[in-house]
């Protein structure tokens, strides 16, 4: 049996897990240590998301060989006690309502194994890891203050609608790659990228949206300035030719610019 550690393919995933994660916790005034804590177990829990699906796959899919399956089995109960481990001590402390949260978080890891029986990425089913992954901006914000505010659900709330940008913006690259002509037209730019394009405009009225209401400050759609400059950016100069490994990056980039600006606007 192989004993080498299931990874998640998913490197855009740590971006989402611990951004939201670390300006959950700025906005609520601190780092602490129980953040920490939370952080660990939400590495454990993330991890464990590749062993688990393979072996649901297994279950209900396609059958893995003995030694991949029982390869499954050992990394995802290294990776949920791991998880567990580190999430005893924050039930201890009185951060009961933390499980609670994981509901929503559990269901959008099913539900995302249900969108990816067949097709191995979606559209639908990279939004609901989004969600899921995302929720750790209440989390981190809870840990801090010991209360679930309105404060902490809108700033997840915002971390939902940036990350959901890159999964719009990535598709549109997916498609764009697979394309047969050498240069693509304009107008074909304007099909392939008009989702993503409408997303971000939608995004940008959100939050214009809330500052009308009160619920956070017009500064906040400044964090967002960036992705939608890339996302009309990338539209206009749409190309079958995608380096991959480096959109990643540079998305990277911008996740960790987005958490900068969005803390120092919350001020």
């Amino acid at each position: 049996m192989s004993m080498k550690p299931i990874i998640p393919k998913e490197h855009g995933g740590w971006a989402v897990l611990y951004v939201p994660m670390l300006v959950g916790a700025a906005i609520a005034g601190e780092v602490t240590l129980d953040v920490l804590l939370l952080a660990l177990s939400g590495l454990g829990m993330f991890l464990s998301y590749a062993p688990v699906h393979m072996i649901l796959r297994h279950r209900y899919v396609l059958p893995l060989p003995k030694d991949k399956l029982k390869q499954a089995v050992l990394w995802s109960i290294v990776y949920l006690g791991f998880g567990i481990a580190f999430m005893v001590p924050l039930l201890l402390r009185g951060y009961w309502l933390l499980p609670v949260i994981g509901i929503p978080g559990l269901g959008a890891f099913f539900g995302n194994f249900l969108l990816t029986r067949r097709v191995s990425k979606t559209i639908p089913s990279d939004l609901v890891a989004v969600f899921g992954l995302s929720l750790g901006a209440v989390c981190s914000h809870y840990v801090v203050t010991g209360r679930i505010t309105e404060e902490a659900v809108i700033v997840w709330l915002l971390n939902l609608l940036f990350f959901w940008c890159s999964v719009f913006y990535v598709h549109m690259k997916i498609r764009a790659a697979s394309h047969k002509e050498p240069v693509i037209a304009m107008s074909e730019r304007l099909s392939l990228g008009s989702l993503n394009i409408l997303y971000h405009i939608v995004v940008v009225a959100i939050v214009v949206g809330l500052a009308f209401y009160r619920m956070t400050r017009l500064y906040v759609v400044l964090a967002f300035v960036p992705m939608l400059l890339h996302a009309l950016y990338g539209t206009y100069k749409l190309s079958h030719r995608v380096k991959f490994q480096r959109l990643g990056l540079l998305l990277l980039a911008q996740s960790v610019l987005f958490g900068l600006v969005l803390w120092r606007v919350w001020e």
